[in-house]
Parts: C-alpha cells; sequence; structure tokens
C-alpha cells in the first residue's frame, strides 16, 4: 500500500568546512511512494533543491552547497487507502504491497535521480521524459526506463527529468507486479532492457562518432 508525507519538515546543514549555513524547510509538495523508504527520498530530494537556492543565495560567491547533511525533524509517513483490517482477535493484518503508484510532474523536474535507491521501473503515461546526460533521447507515452530496478540494491545511474508539463509517471514494483499481473511484469521488464540496449547503442555511436574526429584531427596535424 503507498505512503505519503504529512506535515513534513526537514534540516539541511552544509559540511563545507566552517560554512554556518543550517537551516529547516517546510516540504509541501504531495509525495507519495511505494515505502516509506521512497517518500523519505524524495522528500529529502525536495528539501536537498530548496537548501541549494537559498544556500547560494548567501554563500555562491564562496562555495556551492556540499554534501549537505539532511535529516527529518518532524512529520509521518501514512498509508493511503482504506485502513487495514482486523482478525477476530483483533489483530491487524498486514497491508498489501500495491504493484504500481502514479505521480505527475512538471517540465524540467526530476523524476528519477542519480545516487538514489532504484525501488521501481517507471512508464511514461503522458507526457516526456529524458536522461539529462542524453537530452535527445526522449521516453513518450508507453516507453519504459528505470534498468537499474532490476539489480538487488542498485541505485539510479543519472537523473531522467520531465520534458513537460503534465509529465504522469507510473511506478511499478516488479516483484508484486509479476505476483498480481505477470503478463504485464514481462512486458515491462522486455521494455526496459531494450531501453537499455538503445542506450548502449547510442552510447557506441557516440564513442564511433569521437573517434573518427579523433583520427581526422590526427591526419590533418
Amino acid at each position: 500500500m503507498p505512503y505519503k508525507l504529512k506535515n513534513g519538515i526537514y534540516a539541511v546543514r552544509c559540511r563545507y568546512p566552517r560554512c554556518t549555513f543550517h537551516s529547516q524547510f517546510e516540504i509541501k509538495q504531495n509525495i507519495m511512494g511505494m515505502t516509506e523508504k521512497d517518500v523519505e527520498i524524495e522528500a529529502k530530494r525536495i528539501a536537498r533543491d530548496m537548501a541549494l537556492i537559498k544556500h547560494d543565495a548567501i554563500h555562491a560567491t564562496r562555495h556551492t552547497l556540499r554534501n549537505p547533511e539532511i535529516r527529518k525533524v518532524s512529520g509521518s509517513y501514512e498509508m493511503i487507502g482504506p485502513a487495514p483490517r482486523q482478525d477476530a482477535e483483533g489483530h491487524y493484518a498486514a497491508p498489501a504491497q500495491e504493484d504500481v503508484y502514479y505521480k505527475e510532474y512538471r517540465r524540467g523536474e526530476v523524476i528519477l535521480k542519480k545516487g538514489d535507491d532504484a525501488t521501481s521501473v517507471c512508464e511514461v503515461v503522458r507526457g516526456s521524459a529524458f536522461p539529462e546526460r542524453n537530452r535527445i533521447h526522449r521516453y513518450r507515452a508507453g516507453d519504459c526506463f528505470g534498468a537499474a530496478a532490476l539489480l538487488n540494491r542498485h541505485r539510479r545511474t543519472c537523473d531522467v527529468v520531465a520534458g513537460s508539463d503534465g509529465t504522469k509517471v507510473a511506478f511499478y514494483n516488479l516483484i508484486e507486479l509479476s505476483k498480481n499481473n505477470p503478463k504485464k511484469a514481462r512486458e515491462m521488464f522486455s521494455a526496459v532492457m531494450e531501453d537499455t540496449f538503445k542506450v548502449i547503442q547510442g552510447l557506441e555511436r557516440s564513442i564511433d562518432r569521437t573517434q573518427r574526429e579523433i583520427e581526422r584531427e590526427v591526419v590533418r596535424g
């Protein structure tokens, strides 16, 4: 069952030597995730971005916000959906995990952040997205990305950014999806692997072009 953040306040401290920056930020965005950890990762990302703006307004001429310490001061993670059921003895049954949740983004917002834990595979439902390191490679409605989630305990390898306002993305938990909808899980797996191969092919073509340019420069020299 998905979770959301309620009344979240996060403190951010700059770790640059002798920097005095230490501020608190209220997270007002509607953050949801498959697990409490998903919500916390997104909340910390937002707090970091807010702190970067404030920090640079004060200290930009000296240094940027470096490796900040981010911690939750207050707030809670609440389950979304009906309350868990009780059995005859009054014990609560463990809530079942959902296989998918959805989130909308404005143009330029980060959907996946490099270095974050990879917990889900993504599908563009509406709008578009692109990897920050390769803006030509576009994900349209129906395209999938997030191959890092197929590897155990892996982290995101690059930022993926929304290409238009109102971009809607589905986040799939493949383990739960394989239980509830095996056919969809296989389709997602195949689509993400296909995207991975396209990215690799694009990198190979880029390397080939670079090598040819170097060879031409050597001949001219």
